[in-house]
């Protein structure tokens, strides 16, 4: 019984570390430093989809984490 807990708890850690990689693109430039942009980091999907075109607006290319 303590290893099926033990086991449920380690898949539900993986699967929250998982779907949060999911949410996440980097973006590159020459000679700049690469920005993460991750979704957990805003209040809201526009905000994050809105930071994202910021970044493109100077020129990164943003791709999806993996």
């Amino acid at each position: 019984m303590k290893k099926l807990i033990l086991l449920s708890a380690l898949g539900l850690v993986l699967a929250t570390g998982f779907s949060s990689c999911k949410q996440c693109q980097v973006c590159t430039k020459s000679s700049e430093p690469e920005v993460r942009i991750c979704e957990k980091d805003y209040g809201s999907a526009t905000e994050y989809g809105l930071a994202i075109d910021i970044q493109e607006g100077m020129g990164y290319s943003c791709k999806g984490a993996i």
